[in-house]
């Protein structure tokens, strides 16, 4: 005999997996998004213009 709750549990167990991955994914590019953003941030003043404004000639 076969219990119906095994494979329950197993897909619950898959689908709590999925979804821890992908938060951690998600967190980990806001993360470096963070990081991207602060050292451009850190870098405009050096190149003498701001972020996305272009040079004037």
């Amino acid at each position: 005999m076969t219990s119906k709750r095994k494979p329950f549990q197993t897909q619950l167990r898959r689908s709590i997996s999925e979804q821890l991955r992908d938060s951690t994914a998600r967190a980990w590019d806001l993360l470096w998004k963070n990081v991207r953003e602060r050292r451009l941030a850190a870098l405009a003043p050096e190149l003498g213009h701001g972020h996305g404004q272009k040079k004037e000639v």
